[in-house]
């Protein structure tokens, strides 16, 4: 999974040394983001990990009842922010950057698809969420242009864990939630 995670970072790499004016500020900005980056690597690695024991214990699967759905509704608004910031900060490469990220990553407004509660297999407890959903507007509330929206995305949601965007991935999704999941609700857009 981690191959998917890190194209993100490398790709945003090229584009930021493209814009550097010297070789020294190239080797400067890039061994700042390697830096920053990392603990967003080891969250991946610690997601993998995650993903790998629940699944080898067992999973179940079952529909989300209202009270499931308000959770998972709440810590969207309350913890998808900080996900998105531990995933950005790293290509902020200065104050301007950092407070454009901050003004644009906050009131997120989602609009749920589908969720789907993943139990322990042995003990019939939640350990998470499955959810497809879309994302009409900007984190400033505002309506993105047609190319922009995010539409039929996915995240797991751990009920003992932040939310991390490493979970988006078709990886993980297909790992934890089921193939039939992934292939139900993608995008018709997306291989």
């Amino acid at each position: 999974m981690n191959k998917y995670i890190l194209s993100v970072p490398i790709f945003g790499l090229f584009l930021i040394t493209t814009a550097c004016s010297t070789t020294a500020d190239k080797f400067q900005q890039v061994s700042k983001i390697l830096t920053d980056a990392m603990p967003l690597v080891q969250e991946s690695k610690d997601w993998e990990a995650y993903a790998d024991r629940i699944t080898k214990q067992g999973v179940a699967y079952t529909s989300a009842s209202s009270k499931d759905r308000q959770f998972v509704e709440k810590k969207m608004d309350a913890e998808y922010p900080a996900a998105i910031e531990r995933l950005a900060s790293p290509f902020t490469l200065n104050q301007k950057n950092k407070d454009e990220l901050a003004k644009a990553n906050k009131n997120y407004v989602f609009k749920y698809n589908q969720i789907q509660v993943v139990k322990d297999k042995k003990t019939s407890n939640i350990v998470g969420y499955c959810v497809n959903y879309d994302r009409p507007q900007t984190g400033l509330g505002e309506n993105t242009q047609e190319g922009e929206k995010l539409y039929k995305q996915f995240i797991y949601l751990a009920v003992d864990r932040p939310i991390s965007t490493t979970t988006a991935s078709k990886d993980f999704i297909t790992l934890v939630c089921g193939q039939s999941f992934y292939s139900k609700y993608k995008n018709p857009e997306d291989k």
